[in-house]
């Protein structure tokens, strides 16, 4: 069976999770995006703008670890994270979709590239140029995981807030593909029909950088606003709407987004982009 072809675009809303008496970051708290749908809802904006596209960074691996939880012990302050996949065209959920997502843990590490995380932070490893694809040093699989699309288009996992690495503000990586089948927990014969990344608000990340195991996390920490990838401060640039206890950055988070496709793209998207000069590789 033929495995995923890249291919580009999507879109993002934005909605929240609806918790009662705790902070709402993300969105303007008079707009639509604000409002949770109600259950089982399939309701959309008639217009979704496309979100951007982002760089797939080298620590990519299509592991097909089809699960919910992807944390494997990985320590961190609890993270649900929920992404809907809706149709740009209609606005209609998108079922049966695969969502990758993969991000770094508390200290700024990838499964699968522990030497090479390392390596990067260090400064040792720097390119000039686009960023390559790395094979991988380990077999490590935590913070990975895929799910697929229900009836109304949302996938959701259980994860820790993420921590950051040299050159990168806070992000998870997520890959929507379409058009294939799951077969004994693999995903097969399908397209990507979007590349990107979502980011939290930079008041959430600065309270979270203050409790463990993220003071263990000595390197610099790069901003939003003066991240690469980073374009701005609403959900078509992949900022999610988070809810978050600002008296205790321990306690669990929800965030979520809404990312409409073009189930008929065929754009062969960027697998990197970088500014210009040399950089290093935690793209």
């Amino acid at each position: 069976m033929s495995r995923r072809s890249l291919l580009a675009a999507g879109g993002a809303g934005v909605t929240a999770v609806g918790l009662g008496g705790v902070h709402l970051a993300g969105a303007d708290p008079g707009s639509a995006a604000a409002v949770p749908p109600a259950p089982g809802s399939s309701s959309a904006p008639d217009h979704l703008p496309l979100v951007k596209e982002t760089t797939e960074g080298p620590y990519y691996l299509d592991y097909d670890k089809h699960r919910v939880d992807i944390t494997e012990g990985r320590p961190g302050t609890p993270l649900e994270l929920r992404i809907r996949v809706l149709d740009v065209k209609n606005g209609k959920p998108v079922s049966d979709a695969a969502v990758d997502i993969w991000q770094c843990d508390a200290v700024g590490v990838y499964s699968g590239y522990e030497e090479t995380s390392e390596a990067m932070n260090e400064g040792e490893l720097v390119f000039d140029g686009p960023i390559p694809k790395l094979p991988p040093d380990s077999e490590t699989t935590y913070l990975r995981g895929s799910q697929m699309t229900g009836r109304d288009g949302w996938v959701r996992f259980r994860t820790v807030f993420p921590g950051w690495y040299t050159g990168r503000t806070v992000h998870v990586h997520v890959k929507v593909h379409t058009r294939g089948v799951l077969l004994d927990r693999a995903y097969a014969q399908g397209v990507t029909v979007h590349t990107g990344q979502v980011f939290f608000p930079e008041d959430l990340t600065e309270a979270i950088s203050r409790v463990r195991p993220y003071t263990r996390n000595d390197l610099p920490r790069t901003t939003n606003g003066t991240d690469p990838f980073y374009s701005g401060d609403t959900a078509a640039d992949g900022l999610l709407t988070v809810e978050w206890d600002r008296a205790d950055a321990t306690r669990p988070i929800r965030a979520s987004i809404r990312t409409a496709v073009d189930l008929d793209a065929v754009n062969p998207g960027r697998r990197g982009n970088p500014p210009p000069g040399p950089i290093r590789p935690g793209r």
